[in-house]
């Protein structure tokens, strides 16, 4: 899940032997994905916004926002998780003052990684937090934020490698079938198997 199309470079020996007019190779690929490459992934998809992940405010907000930063990724009990700084604030502005209550500490988020309709995504969601009144306030928007936000689209970054293999080979590739068939979380890596369908032209 490196940037562009060099974190799926594994893929890329199954794309070539088909631009190349070489015999199909059977439709499956494993790929490892390291912790440190997820964790760069998350920088990429998530904190859009100067390192950060806004849920409610912006940078120019004092006194009402709420934010994620600082990812450490890890893997534990079969279940990609995601550690984050989160800070937050639910004021308003009384008398030139912020008055509000507000809070920093460590969230941890964690789940399955799934496939549907080529967006690799975390199943089965889960979002650890001190309990605090200002957190019980906006767990449910963070909560969807993140479910909704944590998303990489493989098969565009799929795509992309197929028209490059393609182009090397003087054929027009398109990837038609994108399948997960397996996945698997130790502490170093996530471990996908995927079931992959090649047109070539």
């Amino acid at each position: 899940m490196e940037g562009g199309t060099k974190g799926w470079l594994a893929v890329a020996p199954w794309l070539v032997a088909v631009s190349s007019l070489a015999p199909p190779p059977a439709g499956a690929a494993d790929v490892t994905l390291s912790h440190a490459a997820i964790e760069r992934l998350v920088w990429r998809v998530l904190l859009t916004d100067g390192g950060r992940a806004y849920f409610e405010g912006g940078p120019g907000e004092t006194c009402r926002y709420a934010f994620v930063q600082e990812p450490k990724v890890s893997g534990a009990d079969g279940r990609l998780r995601v550690r984050l700084l989160f800070s937050g604030r639910a004021g308003a502005d009384v008398a030139g003052r912020c008055v509000g209550p507000g809070d920093t500490f460590d969230i941890m988020v964690s789940g399955v990684p799934a496939l549907s309709a080529g967006v690799v995504s975390l199943d089965d969601l889960n979002v650890e937090a001190p309990d605090t009144v200002y957190f019980r306030l906006v767990s449910g928007l963070v909560e969807g934020q993140l479910r909704e936000r944590l998303r990489y689209p493989l098969k565009a970054n799929l795509d992309e490698i197929a028209a490059l293999a393609g182009t090397a080979g003087g054929l027009s590739l398109s990837l038609d079938r994108l399948e997960m068939s397996g996945v698997r979380v130790d502490a170093e890596a996530v471990h996908m198997s995927l079931d992959l369908g090649l047109t070539a032209q």
